[in-house]
């Protein structure tokens, strides 16, 4: 059984509703469908953030992958929102709910008011029996091992909206149930448009790699970011941050148990070991912010970001311990004598300060973050875009 969470209000949940009647076309798999409410704040700590974000992204997709999102540029109407799950909670049929899910969110996010309220002119649930299925269905999700909207679930297994999609058909394809005369790769990339302009020669870009060694998915994207100014006339600036458990957020076990399995599976994907971490919480992190500036003084910046990164995620090395941080600095060319005195200046924590706010600044709460001269994306499973807009920029 194929399971799909989605949330109407969700622009990644609605990328994703779009594919499924290819999926189910390709593979032979029956599909239930959960309709959620907006994740418990524990796991969506800045819900306006993220609904913004979100609805950036979703048009940003648009441009690249071959599916459409028929947007007016404004978040959903919450009135409409809850309208429309009325709806969505009274359809049982599968077919059925991915017909008039796809409807609903069209207008939806369109602004089209007066068509969704057409759409849910019968066959509604009340607002007070939506309201007990919605939550019923959020702890039903939560038994279930996750916490977000826009998810497919297979075999106990878990895949985030259309950026996982490998991952599923993957699976599908293990379970024997691809159909006969079917072809994989059910969402494709739209080919990049050609350049309206020659290249301007001598032209740089600056690229903002907002990034925190206490993430994996930082760890993910390291190299690939710092590549990209090996292929392109790009300056990466890394600018580290603070994790948000550090900067007081609080991240529940069922997350962090998915933000175990879900790296470890593309770090397989990029070619990339991972699992054996040491997390670097508290001093650990500290001592590795407090040697930032030397390392970027000696022109060692990039590799011993990338040292500490693969130390922590990949080789268990405790930075926390002098033998563990004078590992890493050492592996990435750098004196550890010359160092080892920057752990007692915290002049570190100023623009570690001054990063965090740019980057609320930028809309955006967690690492990695990449800015691009106005263009700001979320996330090393957006490297493909980001290195298209570079790609389109350049000419």
């Amino acid at each position: 059984m194929l399971r799909f969470w989605h949330r109407v209000d969700d622009p990644w949940s609605h990328l994703l509703l779009q594919v499924l009647p290819r999926l189910l076309a390709t593979y032979d798999v029956a599909l239930d469908c959960v309709t959620l409410p907006v994740p418990l704040r524990d796991y969506a700590p800045r819900p306006d953030l993220l609904a913004r974000h979100a609805l950036r992204d979703a048009l940003n997709l648009r441009d690249h992958l071959d599916i459409t999102f028929d947007s007016n540029g404004a978040l959903p109407d919450p009135a409409l929102a809850a309208l429309a799950n009325r709806r969505l909670l009274a359809v049982t049929d599968a077919a059925v709910y991915l017909r008039l899910a796809t409807a609903l969110g069209n207008a939806l996010f369109a602004g089209r008011g007066e068509e969704l309220v057409a759409l849910c002119a019968a066959g509604s649930l009340s607002a007070d029996a939506a309201e007990q299925s919605l939550a019923a269905n959020q702890q039903r999700q939560l038994d279930a091992g996750h916490f977000n909207t826009g998810m497919l679930s297979f075999n106990g297994a878990w895949y985030w909206g259309v950026d996982r999609l490998h991952h599923l058909e993957h699976d599908l394809l293990v379970a024997g149930r691809k159909r006969p005369g079917t072809s994989v790769g059910v969402l494709q990339r739209r080919p990049l448009p050609l350049p309206q302009a020659p290249p301007v020669p001598g032209r740089r870009l600056t690229l903002d790699f907002y990034c925190s060694f206490r993430s994996p998915y930082t760890y993910l994207a390291g190299e690939r970011v710092f590549a990209l100014a090996r292929r392109w006339p790009v300056e990466v600036r890394p600018k580290l941050i603070i994790p948000m458990k550090m900067a007081g957020f609080v991240i529940p076990e069922l997350k962090a148990r998915y933000f175990r399995f879900d790296p470890a599976r593309e770090a397989l994907r990029h070619g990339l070991r991972f699992g054996n971490f040491h997390d670097p919480f508290g001093a650990g992190l500290e001592r590795a912010m407090a040697l930032v500036d030397g390392a970027a003084r000696a022109g060692r910046l990039e590799a011993y970001i990338l040292s500490v990164m693969q130390g922590v995620w990949a080789d268990g090395v405790d930075t926390a311990t002098d033998a563990g941080l004078r590992l890493l600095v050492e592996r990435a060319g750098l004196d550890w004598a010359a160092l080892r005195p920057a752990l007692a200046d915290e002049a570190w924590r100023d623009w570690a300060a001054r990063h965090r706010a740019e980057l609320e600044a930028h809309g955006q709460y967690a690492a990695p973050t990449f800015a691009l001269g106005g263009y700001v994306t979320w996330g090393q499973d957006r490297l493909w875009v980001l290195e298209r807009e570079i790609e389109r920029r350049l000419g």
